[in-house]
């Protein structure tokens, strides 16, 4: 019986081992690479009116604003003529270990970025300080990163999914940033810099996600040869001791029966 169960269980595991081994080898994950290269922006200045302009033309995931010598107790207003976008004042700060990103910190989509970040085509902050900085998400479907996964059932749709996505995040925009006093009015912002710069995203490759199927054979084997040893830990005890206890009674046996 002991024999039997051993040859199951070491014949389940070389089938389920070679099961993990065998779906490594065709998956339907995709990984996609892009530029991800920051790059600063050439600025229009009408200082003394406090304004400042600007234009996107690109797939664009980041946007960042950094001003110097600023008026203290001013508005820095930055509207997009062309299409909404994401701002929060600890955008890009770290919030504990991790960066402020708009979405959900536990998932690696843009879950919860409307509920965590505010949506519209003008935001603005209160300039407390001297320097201050100013971040923008524009696109809610471009990885921050630079790679992302997706599913697709072959290669050249996994290359269409890529190129939509980047293309889908083009969209031509006329920028205004502009300083405001306590009463609403443009202030004089002479002697203050400026410094625009974004996060723009090309791809690189598309190609199908790897992972090592000698490695994950062996891991799999190893996680059920474990299983299974747990399994058998049970029966084989009880064998052993069955079988202790018959050699022990067929002992005591021959022994009386000798006498």
């Amino acid at each position: 019986m002991l024999r039997t169960i051993i040859g199951l269980g070491l014949t389940l595991v070389l089938i389920l081992s070679y099961a993990v081994y065998s779906a490594t080898l065709d998956s339907a994950f995709y990984l996609a690479e892009t530029s991800n290269v920051e790059s600063s922006l050439d600025i229009i200045e009408d200082s003394s009116n406090g304004t400042y302009s600007f234009e996107t033309d690109s797939s664009i995931s980041w946007l960042n604003i950094s001003i110097d010598n600023s008026p203290v107790g001013t508005t820095l207003q930055v509207s997009s003529l062309g299409g909404v976008w994401w701002h929060h004042p600890e955008l890009g700060s770290n919030v504990g270990d991790t960066p402020f990103q708009c979405f959900a910190p536990d998932t690696s989509d843009y879950e919860g970025l409307v509920e965590n970040c505010d949506e519209s085509s003008t935001h603005s902050i209160d300039v407390d300080n001297q320097t201050e900085e100013f971040r923008g998400i524009l696109s809610k479907d471009l990885p921050l990163s630079g790679s992302w996964a997706f599913v697709a059932n072959n290669d050249s749709e996994a290359n269409q999914i890529a190129n939509d996505t980047i293309a889908d995040s083009i969209l031509p925009r006329t920028w205004t940033i502009q300083m405001f006093d306590e009463d609403g009015l443009l202030v004089n912002t002479s002697g203050m810099g400026i410094t625009v710069s974004i996060v723009e995203h090309d791809i690189l490759d598309v190609s199908p996600y790897r992972i090592d199927p000698v490695t994950e054979m062996i891991w799999g084997m190893t996680a059920l040869i474990g299983c299974f040893g747990i399994v058998l830990i049970l029966p084989t005890s009880l064998y052993l001791a069955a079988s202790a206890k018959s050699k022990k009674a067929a002992a005591i046996n021959s022994i009386n029966e000798s006498d």
